[in-house]
Order: C-alpha cells, then structure tokens, then sequence
C-alpha cells in the first residue's frame, strides 16, 4: 500500500513521542495507525498486542452531499463496492476498536492507513426490514432497557402474527439501540437512513434542535408516553419517520394501552 508522505510523517511523528513507551515496555510491538481522506491526514492513534485504539468518526465537511460514511479500511475505497456482500468484512465502522491481529499483516513501515469509505447513497443496497424501531439507549434519560425492549418485541411479534403477518416478515424486524447525547444518537439515526420509528425521546422540538433531525422528517409523533424507571414515570415520545403501511401498523400498536401497560 503506498503512503502519502504526509501521511509517514504523521505516523513517524507519533512514533517518535512513544520511545519512551516502547522502552518501558520492552519488545512489545506497536504499530501505526492513521485515518486519511484522500491522502489527507484526519487522525492517528497506535495498536499493540496489548492496545487498541478507536476509529473517529468523519468530520461532516468531508462527506459530500448525497454520500454516506460507512467507516474505514484498509483496501483503496475506488476499488470497493457498495454491492459486495462482504463489503462489511472490509471496513471498521467509525466508534468501534482497531485490533493489533486487524492490522498486523497489512503493514509497511510500522504503519497502516485506514482510508474513509464513503458511497452514493443511491448505490447502497436496501436491505429489507419489515420495520425498523430505534429506541434511546440512555436509560437514565428513557427509562429504557435491553430488557424491556425484548419484552416489546415479544408482544409485538404476538399482535402481529394476529394481523397476519408472517414469520418470514417478522424475523425482519429490527429493534436497534442508540446511546449517546441527543445530538449524537439522531446523527447516528440520520447516518443509518434506515429507522422508521424512534422510541424513547423527547419531544419533537428536542430531535430537532438539540437533535439533528429536520422538522419534515417527523411524518407522526406521539408525546406523553410513559415510563416508569424505578418507581419514577418518565414522559418520552415516539416519533414515526416514514409512511410505510408497516411502521404506521406498527405506530398504532405502539400508542395502544397494551402497549403502553408493558413500561408501566
């Protein structure tokens, strides 16, 4: 892999303020890593056997309009493609660990350079979900739970099956955590483009101020739900991001008392 040259330096810069580590800590390898956009230095961290170091995240004045960062790799980004089944074997999403046996083989000089992969969202295949529901995964915040989510999901799985619904549909289905501030969890929401009901937060005015959604996004919100979060009832919204007939079936279970008995 060739390295731009003011990519080495950064990386042999970074290299020379850890001698002192590496001496403490005798023959323990260490290796490079550094994040770039078309050869441009975005940031660099060093893995060891005993180390890692976490991806950044993509400042947003590098993602061209219509494009969505998908996290970075190790191959060139022109030779990959969106439809490639195992396109996800070959990156390492933004927020998530480097690890030393990731990286090791694919070396030169002490170094790797992770490229920014980034495609037309146009191009990247839909993948099929019946509906898709992100709930706030700030429990003192929700009121939420991994728990209590996996109870939703089980009454919903009932109810639907009584719609008639099948099994093929509901397997589909996807319940995805979001954690984070408000700002964080919705540009995180806005980067996936793939949620139709969001479970959990606040009130519209809140998902787009302090969030990042945009007033037209939100096609329904139902405010005043309650939680109940140790003996404390907390007021939450949901809010219906698309027209899918499915996540309005969906939204109408969610707002009817069955429903809201399971979080009181």
């Amino acid at each position: 892999m060739k390295i731009a040259k003011r990519i080495l330096f950064f990386a042999l810069l970074i290299a020379s303020f850890s001698l002192i580590g590496c001496a403490a800590k005798g023959l323990e390898k260490e290796i490079n890593v550094v994040f770039e956009v078309d050869g441009e230095f975005i940031q660099a961290g060093k893995v060891t056997q005993f180390d890692s170091t976490f991806t950044p995240e993509l400042p947003e004045t590098y993602i061209p309009l219509g494009y969505k960062f998908l996290g970075w790799t190790p191959y060139d980004p022109n030779t990959l493609n969106p439809s490639d089944p195992n396109l996800k074997d070959k990156y390492i999403p933004a927020g998530k660990m480097v690890h030393y046996q990731e990286v090791a083989n694919i070396t030169e000089n002490s170094t790797v350079v992770l490229s920014a992969l980034m495609f037309d969202k146009s191009d990247i295949p839909v993948e099929y979900h019946y509906v898709v529901i992100a709930w706030y995964n700030k429990e003192t915040t929700s009121g939420l739970t991994q728990e209590k989510m996996d109870t939703l999901l089980a009454s919903l799985t009932n109810y639907l099956k009584g719609q008639g619904v099948s099994n093929e549909d509901i397997a589909t289905i996807v319940i995805r955590g979001y954690d984070g501030n408000v700002g964080a969890s919705t540009g995180k929401i806005v980067d996936d483009d793939d949620v139709d009901i969001m479970f959990g937060w606040g009130s519209a005015e809140n998902v787009t101020t302090t969030g990042v959604l945009k007033p037209e996004m939100l096609k329904e919100t139902e405010a005043n739900y309650t939680i109940n979060y140790n003996g404390t009832n907390k007021s939450r919204t949901i809010h219906r991001l698309t027209d899918k007939a499915t996540a309005i079936l969906v939204m109408e279970w969610l707002k009817s008392d069955e429903c809201r008995n399971l979080f009181n």
